[in-house]
């Protein structure tokens, strides 16, 4: 669901709400017009620049809706005439309310991109991740190079259509949501093999809220330190682009630590330019 489905699922019941407000219109005031009535209403112009800025940021609903449930608040408590309205108008105003969020929860069902790989990289070892939620959507592929291990997952962000900031958020909320450990582990458990369990790892985050110049695009990545009972085993970089209409792409690289070197994985290569660049390529 690219940007047209994005929008599809806000506009649907967004529609019917305006609607069901139309017909209230006309038929409790039938000679005033319809614009005169949405804006006779300050809520109404609320919602509008609440739809706003959850359009335009990344996550903005996460910030509109409690803010705007504060201010709301706020505004009956000190406006006799929007606590008089509020008894006329509770079903409209509680309509789009639940409009607005019933377009967030839509929309991050919509289906993302299938993750594409350099050509160098072959066929895809796995392509499925069984254990992903349904919400928000993601696709996820893992390619084996060598050692290294890469994960292109494509995820959806619910309520955003701008691609401007949503790199640098998914990559904040896998950071703050210990996600992005989760899917690491997910990848390590479903490669045979190994030698290693799933359960025994953690991450420590070395480098994080950077950005770095990859050709034509500067992408904001993570570096971490990947532990087995606080020993480093491995590293692994995470880079993210945004793209309009609500999706991310992230793309993975783990590298193992060889002990019989001096130099760490991504020494030569802190920001794992020869496989991000390949990847921006193909895409």
């Amino acid at each position: 669901m690219e940007v047209g489905g994005t929008l599809a699922a806000w506009l649907l019941p967004m529609l019917c709400v305006l609607s069901a407000v139309a017909i209230e219109c006309k038929w409790k005031y039938p000679h005033v017009h319809i614009s005169d009535f949405f804006r006779a209403d300050p809520f109404n112009l609320g919602i509008t620049a609440c739809c706003a800025v959850i359009f335009v940021i990344p996550l903005g609903w996460v910030v509109a809706i409690p803010a705007g449930a504060i201010g709301l608040g706020i505004r009956a408590i000190a406006s006799d005439d929007s606590r008089a309205m509020w008894p006329q108008r509770w079903q409209a105003r509680s309509g789009l309310v639940i409009a607005v969020v019933v377009g967030v929860f839509l929309s991050g069902f919509g289906g993302v991109t299938e993750p594409t790989g350099a050509a160098d990289w072959g066929t895809p070892f796995l392509t499925e991740n069984e254990e992903a939620p349904p919400w928000p959507a993601s696709e996820q592929h893992i390619w084996i190079d060598g050692s290294t291990i890469i994960v292109a997952n494509h995820v959806r962000l619910p309520g955003t259509l701008s691609a401007i900031g949503s790199a640098s958020m998914i990559l904040w909320y896998l950071e703050s949501s210990g996600t992005d450990e989760q899917r690491l582990k997910q990848a390590i458990e479903q490669l045979e093999g190994i030698g290693f369990r799933a359960e025994w790892f953690s991450l420590e985050t070395t480098a994080t809220g950077l950005s770095h110049d990859y050709g034509d695009q500067t992408l904001p990545y993570t570096l971490k330190h990947i532990e087995i009972d606080g020993n480093k085993i491995a590293e692994m970089v995470t880079v993210a682009m945004g793209m309009w209409g609500g999706e991310v792409r992230l793309l993975t690289i783990i590298k193992p630590i060889d002990l019989m070197s001096d130099f760490l994985p991504f020494e030569s290569d802190p920001y794992a330019t020869d496989y991000v660049i390949p990847w921006l390529e193909a895409q």
